[in-house]
Formats: structure tokens, sequence, C-alpha cells
């Protein structure tokens, strides 16, 4: 069990909770941080801090990154890149062909490490305030951008379930060839396209899951944005496609009256069993 667990209080609410270990003086994750970092990294720890901030709002490719952190393309960024891989903060995320079933070249590195993402958005910027027993903490929906870091937060819980989702739907492991997140690049012929979770099996089939994270229940713009991402999908003849939702606070009755997924699986229940 992680040991910021065992500081939790179950007597309180979730917010409450979080402005505790948080957003209060002495709380135990507002310097765990820094304090993960110079254990872990030393003197490059501010280099390494440097790459995980490029990708708290997403995933990025590795030239980006070397784009973003004015680099030039070596070996020593990919030297740190294994660094945060193996220590468990990133994920290296490959694409695939569909056709071949071989991995591609090409890869998105994404922060995998839910506590980093909510550290370096929130708390970090307010670090001075709670140091000085200042700051005001009311609520995290008032935080900006709060639900698109949510929707990020919620896609990484799944990926780190797959297994679960896999045994949902049906799936044997051996009859799974390939499941990651999925991602083509625009080229003259193709549209870009970005899968949250693609599962390709043996029998020719895919199923493209989206992954949506909503305070309200999911409307019908979800079965379009499905659409336009299966249509842009490139695949051979004969592959069969089944799209997949994955969500927490329900769907709308029009998504479940259209019949457009094959599944509709409520991710609460694998938190719950």
């Amino acid at each position: 069990m992680p040991r910021y667990l065992e500081e939790v209080a179950p007597a309180k609410t979730a917010e409450e909770n979080i402005n505790n270990l948080c957003f209060k003086k002495g709380g135990m994750l507002v310097r765990e941080f820094e304090n993960i970092f110079t254990d872990l990294f030393s003197i490059r720890s501010d280099t390494y801090k440097k790459i995980v901030r490029l990708l708290v709002d997403g995933s990025l490719e590795y030239d980006d990154i070397c784009k973003k952190l004015k680099v030039e393309k070596t070996g020593y960024v990919s030297e740190l890149l294994d660094d945060l891989i193996k220590s468990g903060f990133i994920k290296k995320d490959f694409t695939w062909s569909i056709s071949s079933q071989r991995p591609s070249k090409i890869a998105q590195y994404r922060l995998s490490d839910n506590y980093l993402r909510f550290y370096l958005k929130y708390v970090e910027k307010h670090l001075s305030d709670i140091e000085n027993n200042v700051f005001n903490f009311k609520s995290v929906e008032g935080f900006p951008g709060w639900m698109t870091i949510l929707g990020l937060q919620f896609e990484n819980l799944v990926l780190n379930n797959r297994d679960s989702i896999n045994q949902m739907l049906g799936l044997k492991p051996e009859n799974i060839v390939t499941a990651n997140p999925y991602f083509q690049r625009k080229t003259k012929r193709y549209q870009p396209c970005q899968i949250d979770y693609l599962i390709q099996t043996r029998f020719n089939t895919l199923f493209v899951c989206e992954i949506k994270f909503s305070k309200q229940e999911i409307g019908m713009s979800v079965v379009e944005e499905v659409q336009q991402k299966i249509k842009h999908l490139v695949r051979p003849k004969g592959f069969s496609c089944f799209p997949v939702l994955i969500h927490v606070n329900g769907v709308s009755d029009g998504v479940l009256e259209s019949n457009y997924f094959s599944e509709v699986l409520d991710f609460g229940k694998i938190l719950t069993n």
C-alpha cells in the first residue's frame, strides 16, 4: 500500500483529505515531489523535472520533447527518458502496424504518475502560500483546467487496469495481438488518428476503446467523435471495428439507444470489485 494512503482519514471527505495532504504546511504530499527527485536523481534532478513538466498536459513524441527542451536528439535525452520509465513516472507507448502486427518506431511518452501531474499542475505554483499558511483551498473543481486533467488521470487509471478491461470484453490473453494507446501521424494520404486504447486480436478484429471522463452523463457527441476516429483509422480490408466506450459517471439514454457501441463499460465496477 502506498504510504500516502495511510494518511487518508476515512471520516473526512475527499477534498478535506486533499487539502490536508497537499495544501497545508507539513502535508505529506507538499514536498514529496522534491524529495523523490532529489533522492532518485541527485544533481540531475532539474533536468528530469523539465521532462515531466513537458508531459503534464499530454503525451509527446521524442522529437517534440527534444525540441521543447531545445536540445539535440542524443543518447543523453534517451537515457533520461529511460530512467523516468524505470522509476515508474512515465510510460513509452508504441504504436504499431495493424497489417504487419509489428511495433512502429514511433512512440509517445506519457506521464503515468498521477501524483506528479497533480503536483506540477496545482500544488507547485502555490508552495509559497502553503508554507506561509495563507493558501485558501476552496475546491479542486475551482482549479483551472480541472476537468481536462481529470480526463488524463482517468485515462491513466484505465490503462493501468487494462487486463480488467480485456476481461470485461471477454478477450482471452492468447487471442490479443497488441493492446495499447494507438496513434497515426497525418500524411498526404491519411488523416491523423488518436485512439485511447486499441485492442487488436488474431481474428482481425479491432476494439476501438474511447476512455471518457465527465461529471455528467456522456452525451451523443461521443458517438460522432468515435465514428471519425474509426473513419480515419488506416487498416487492412477484412478488419472489423468494435467501438467501446469506457466511462465512470454514466451515459445518456440516447447513447445507449443508438446501439452504436458494441460495449459500454462502467469502470466504476472495476474500482468497487
